[in-house]
């Protein structure tokens, strides 16, 4: 069935985007660490705090595909 390849795929890129989203925050918050100044402690922060709501934003959308997925699985049945 294409719908289910294709939701498949669409996990992998979700995975790989999350992905992505961790290591930008392991960056701003290492960033963070080590700026002295407290602007740009505050801005790396707050940059964190922006690729945790992505990240959220994409387990959400992978949830509902792999949920999209079992249903897909159980109709090929």
């Amino acid at each position: 069935m294409e719908d289910l390849k294709l939701a498949k795929k669409l996990v992998k890129s979700l995975d790989m985007a999350i992905k992505y989203e961790r290591l930008a925050q392991q960056r701003y918050s290492r960033e963070a660490t080590y700026s002295y100044e407290y602007d740009v402690k505050v801005l790396f922060k707050s940059l964190v705090s922006e690729e945790l709501k992505h990240e959220r934003l994409l387990a959400g959308k992978k949830a509902e595909v792999l949920k999209d997925i079992a249903r897909l699985s159980k109709k090929k049945i």
